[in-house]
C-alpha cells in the first residue's frame, strides 16, 4: 500500500477562479445583444422572440419560484404572461459575466419591469452556451428583490 504525504493531503493556499476569463469585448457586445433583444421583446408582447435564444431543453425558474423544463414550457408560459399582462418596459442590466470555457458563460443580471400599475426588480443567473456563433440560455434562475416592488 502507497503511503501518501501530509503534504498531499494539505488543502492549496490559492483558491481558483470559476471563470477561464473576462469576456472579451465581442463577446460581451453579442451576450448585451441577446439581452436588449429580450427587453425588445417583452415590450412588444412577443413571446416567440423572448422565447427565441431559449435551448431546447431550458430549465428556468421564475421570480415567484416556480420551474419550467423544455422550451415548450417555458413558451407556453410566457406566451399566457405576456399576452395577459400589462404593457410593461424591461431593462437588464449585466452585473457580472464570467466565461467559464470560450462557449459557455454565466452572466448575473438584474431586471427591471415597469408597468403603469407597478415596478418590480429581480436577479437572475443565467448560464449560456454559444453554438454556430449564436448565445443560447440554457438555464435561469431569477429572484425578487426584497422591497422591490413599487405600485
Amino acid at each position: 500500500m502507497r503511503r501518501v504525504s501530509s503534504r498531499e493531503h494539505a488543502p492549496s493556499s490559492a483558491r481558483p477562479t470559476a471563470g477561464i476569463s473576462d469576456a472579451d469585448t465581442a463577446t460581451t457586445v453579442e451576450i448585451e445583444a441577446l439581452f436588449r433583444t429580450l427587453e425588445s421583446a417583452l415590450e412588444a408582447k412577443d413571446a416567440a422572440a423572448f422565447d427565441q435564444p431559449f435551448t431546447e431543453d431550458v430549465v428556468f425558474v421564475t421570480p415567484a419560484g416556480a420551474i419550467f423544463r423544455g422550451w415548450d414550457e417555458l413558451h407556453g408560459y410566457h406566451r399566457k404572461r405576456l399576452g395577459d399582462g400589462p404593457d410593461a418596459r424591461a431593462h437588464f442590466e449585466l452585473l457580472s459575466l464570467r466565461l467559464l470555457t470560450p462557449e459557455h458563460a454565466v452572466v448575473t443580471v438584474e431586471q427591471t419591469l415597469h408597468t403603469a400599475e407597478f415596478s418590480v426588480a429581480n436577479r437572475g443567473t443565467w448560464v449560456l452556451l454559444e453554438r454556430n456563433k449564436k448565445w443560447w440560455a440554457c438555464s435561469v434562475h431569477n429572484t425578487n428583490i426584497a422591497g422591490s416592488v413599487e405600485a
